[in-house]
């Protein structure tokens, strides 16, 4: 697909496949309700990853020291088919130069379309909630966390997990 909106529709259309795919072998009892969340949630990891990649494409933005961390029950492999997915956006430094890219990867996985939205995106989770920057950096994080972050935040931690974008950032933040 050469284009964003192209590559977005194509998404929605791999996503509806993907997710008959899962319903029917679902609904024959061919697969259990572990391993069904299982493969909900690594659908949503596979979409994550190539919205990320196509929003950094399209807007000539280097990915390399980004991360997607997944919270909630995308998280803990959990998803269902009506969840949403709660992101955190973490990155080594200049979190300012990857808001766009963090914005457009939202709105492509959210935004309603003709063919559907791919996922509800919960960005709440991330340090100071709404009225937080979209993206920060792991030192940041690390030091909101230790100041500010609530039990229940810390606890929400205890699923997280990097899904797309530079893993390795994602596990200094969880380390």
């Amino acid at each position: 697909a050469p284009t964003w909106a192209d590559r977005m529709t194509a998404l929605r259309h791999f996503q509806k496949w993907e997710l008959l795919r899962i319903a029917a072998c679902d609904s024959f009892g061919l697969m259990d309700f572990k391993v069904t969340t299982l493969q909900l949630s690594l659908l949503a990891d596979s979409i994550v990853q190539l919205a990320l990649r196509f929003a950094a494409e399209d807007l000539k933005c280097d990915p390399s020291s980004f991360c997607v961390l997944a919270m909630g029950k995308l998280g803990g492999e959990e998803l269902n088919y009506s969840s949403d997915i709660d992101l955190v956006f973490v990155c080594e430094q200049d979190a300012g130069s990857f808001a766009t890219m963090a914005q457009r990867m939202v709105r492509g996985l959210s935004d309603m379309t003709i063919t559907g939205f791919l996922y509800r995106v919960d960005m709440r989770l991330r340090p100071w909630g709404k009225a937080g920057a979209l993206v920060t950096t792991r030192n940041a994080y690390l030091e909101y966390m230790r100041r500010e972050g609530r039990l229940w935040e810390k606890q929400a931690l205890l699923k997280a997990r990097p899904i797309a974008g530079n893993l390795e950032v994602g596990q200094a933040v969880l380390m």
